[in-house]
């Protein structure tokens, strides 16, 4: 990705680490708890834009051969509302 510059790839290596290391929200809060960053921090290069779609097209690639990717997209929701909850109901 040859439109990422160094600080923004410093950047993005630093956040990558911080998700790793916690879980729960991923706060500005919480990710300068874990990690030596501000919140200010945070809040500045989220407002830039990074392109997460290429950037995961190009790890897949470099960490799988062509011939063994393949992907899934589960797109069902099913409304989870009390007695409604697909498969509870009242046994008879």
């Amino acid at each position: 990705m040859s439109n990422v510059n160094k600080p923004q790839r410093t950047f993005i290596a630093a956040l990558l680490a911080t998700l790793i290391v916690f879980q729960g929200k991923a706060t500005y809060r919480n990710m300068n708890r874990y990690s030596g960053m501000s919140e200010k921090r945070f809040s500045r290069w989220y407002s830039r834009s990074f392109d997460f779609a290429l950037f995961n097209r190009r790890i897949i690639a470099h960490a799988l051969p062509e011939n063994d990717r393949i992907a899934a997209i589960d797109a069902s929701f099913i409304s989870k509302s009390g007695k409604l909850t697909e498969g509870l109901g009242w046994c008879l």
